[in-house]
């Protein structure tokens, strides 16, 4: 199985439905595009041969796009986002066939709620006014420096067929981790389905992130917060949103299992967790979704950055756990698989969005069921408005890495 020719066409194909829609595509050619994007994926991923100038195209795109050189982002002057247009998507009509007779062409609508969905359940979200003013300028107590990582030539760096790339801290060997990394996890996704397929949680929920984008932050102002509308429930959202959007079911709890007390947080994470995939047996894949806090000595701080489309985004980072013997991991390559998936489509839709995935000996509850991951969005030195772009661009190429394992 190629992975690298499934990232190319499923890459490509995903965007068609939206580009189709820009052009005026009635329902029923939608409807036909997203029939030929599932025939792509199996085609492809059963090594048959797919004739479509749209997956030559996208493997010529992937092949420019992987050699092109990471944008350079400037310390200190970060770049403010522009707005983006919006994309309502309505119910078209159905062109049918023409008889021989020559009857004047008709058209027949297609009810909205016939049309297949993919929701978001949302629980234990609980509102909460943190009383903090997110646009006084507070006091310049440190520097903020924007970095974009892109990988190493260091021997504990190897690099996937993407062009992206994974940080090797442990014994395994890289050579293992590169055969790991060609297959697909043993997993399977049910799209369009009302049953979650995706649950995302936060052990660390109360993460939060700099009120805005600027060149300094105010050490008076809390990197935690328990207010929903500026945590990692308000990224989750996004991300849940956009996954849903593209098909994709997802349940995403928002326990606070960080407050009132930190310790414990994992602990408590895995009741839920567990509790959960008893309630939803349908769950295949569980998000832990946090954010990193990066600083230097001197105490000036680090906001990972990349920018696409124009726009700044925080840099995410896939943590895959390794079993040192004491994890009761023993399919932690299962992880692996789909960390590798991940990372590689992300690098096809989205290049330079990822840092290295993190292999290391770490638990983080991924002992619980394969397909479990922990995200890391940006650092407690990035606006939120750069994690909540960047959940919305993880979930894009999230939802067409699984769309290859419906």
């Amino acid at each position: 199985m190629k992975i690298n020719q499934i990232l190319a066409a499923i890459a490509a194909s995903a965007m068609l439905p939206a580009t189709m829609m820009l052009s005026g595509a009635t329902a029923g050619e939608l409807l036909t595009a997203t029939a030929d994007i599932t025939m792509k994926a199996a085609y492809i991923s059963a090594g048959v041969p797919y004739e479509s100038s749209t997956i030559e195209a996208a493997l010529s795109l992937h092949t420019a796009e992987a050699t092109a050189e990471a944008p350079i982002i400037e310390q200190d002057e970060p770049v403010f986002p522009t707005t983006q247009p919006v994309i309502t998507q309505t119910s078209e009509s159905v062109e049918p066939a023409i008889e021989e007779d020559n009857e004047p062409e008709t058209t027949e609508a297609i009810p909205e709620d016939t049309l297949p969905r993919a929701r978001v359940i949302s629980q234990n979200i609980t509102p909460a006014d943190d009383g903090l003013d997110y646009t006084a300028a507070g006091t310049q107590s440190g520097a903020i420096f924007r970095r974009h990582y892109s990988g190493s030539e260091s021997a504990e760096y190897i690099t996937l067929a993407s062009g992206a790339q994974v940080r090797n801290c442990t014994y395994d060997s890289n050579d293992a981790l590169l055969a790991a990394a060609q297959e697909l996890p043993d997993l399977e996704i049910e799209l369009y389905s009302s049953e979650p397929q995706v649950l995302i949680i936060h052990t660390h929920t109360t993460e939060s992130y700099e009120p805005y984008i600027r060149a300094y932050y105010d050490a008076d102002f809390p990197s935690r917060s328990c207010d929903p509308a500026h945590n990692m429930i308000a990224v989750g959202e996004v991300l849940a949103q956009t996954l849903a959007d593209n098909g994709i079911s997802v349940l995403h709890d928002g326990t606070l299992h960080d407050y009132p007390a930190y310790t414990g947080s994992y602990d408590r994470s895995e009741e839920t967790i567990r509790a959960i995939l008893s309630q939803y047996p349908s769950i295949k894949v569980v998000i832990d979704l946090h954010r990193d806090a990066m600083a230097e000595g001197d105490g000036s701080r680090i906001a990972p950055t990349a920018i696409i489309n124009g726009r700044n985004a925080a840099q995410f980072m896939i943590i895959s756990g390794c079993d040192d013997g004491t994890f009761n991991m023993p399919h932690y390559m299962e992880n692996f698989k789909l960390a590798a998936l991940l990372q590689n489509m992300s690098e096809a839709m989205h290049p330079s969005l990822a840092r290295p995935v993190l292999f290391d000996y770490r638990n983080y509850n991924q002992h619980i069921t394969t397909g479990s991951l922990l995200i890391e969005i940006g650092s407690h030195a990035n606006a939120l408005e750069e994690a909540l772009y960047t959940a919305e661009l993880l979930g894009e190429s999230m939802a067409a890495a699984l769309a290859v394992l419906s």
